[in-house]
């Protein structure tokens, strides 16, 4: 839709500018988007449109990728040199959530220009 999905380009913004703990956000908006996502996918199935094949190989390599990344984040997280220090403060999870909103809709403008 017009918001994103659960409307998370309105409210992940506005919880941080409301001086919400990023981890909170970030999991707010994570409950809101799995929620979109089981009803729209359970209408899918209702209606036979789903593709399983294809929905069962997404399915793992959306697992995969998010079984690395919290590895990945949770390694970065434990660094204690002093040049990591960054990734210690809140912010670091602002700026990501900020750099996937910012290329979400990078990306949807190249779609809207290419097609």
């Amino acid at each position: 839709g017009m918001f994103g999905i659960g409307g998370g380009m309105i409210t992940v913004p506005l919880m941080l500018t409301m001086g919400v703990h990023p981890a909170v956000v970030t999991a707010t908006s994570s409950t809101m988007v799995f929620f979109t996502a089981l009803l729209s996918a359970s209408s899918f199935a209702v209606f036979g449109l789903i593709l399983w094949d294809y929905a069962v190989v997404c399915l793992a390599i959306g697992f995969l990728a998010s079984l690395i990344g919290q590895g990945l984040m949770k390694s970065v997280r434990q660094t204690n040199t002093e040049s990591h220090g960054n990734f210690e403060r809140n912010s670091f999870i602002a700026y990501c959530i900020g750099g996937v909103i910012l290329m979400s809709a990078l990306l949807m403008t190249m779609q809207y220009v290419l097609h």
